[in-house]
């Protein structure tokens, strides 16, 4: 099935995302991980945390800035994959226990030529109380 004009954009700037995370620190352990009905779009590593990234973006012609779109429901959404996500490290043997969890966010603004013309990176964007 042919990937939409939307998801084409999205993953240009999930690897610009991913490409700043490695040139900060980061350690990118999975990419658009999906578990339907949720997905993760960057899970990476930094230090002892585990990091799940939420990647949004618009064009400039959006009133409002990309990571507002990050509502009470998708954040739910991802509290769960990344529920999962860590559960299926587990069940790989894979001791998670020694690493703190982070929800973070990335935004992107770009012009109509798909240029950026603003890139933010929140860490800490939100807190799940099940952390």
């Amino acid at each position: 099935m042919a990937k939409s004009e939307s998801r084409k954009t999205g993953d240009i700037f999930e690897e610009k995302t991913a490409r700043w995370m490695k040139k900060n620190g980061y350690k990118i352990v999975a990419r658009n991980w999906t578990k339907p009905p949720h997905e993760l779009d960057i899970v990476a590593i930094k230090g002892k945390t585990l990091v799940f990234t939420e990647v949004k973006s618009g064009s400039g012609a959006f009133f409002e800035d990309p990571e507002t779109r990050i509502d009470e429901k998708k954040m739910r959404s991802l509290a769960v994959a990344a529920k999962q996500f860590v559960l299926d490290l587990s069940m790989k043997n894979i001791d998670v226990n020694q690493l703190d969890i982070r929800f973070d966010a990335a935004a992107i603004t770009f012009d109509k030529d798909k240029n950026i013309t603003e890139f933010k990176y929140y860490e800490n964007y939100f807190i799940c109380e099940d952390q």
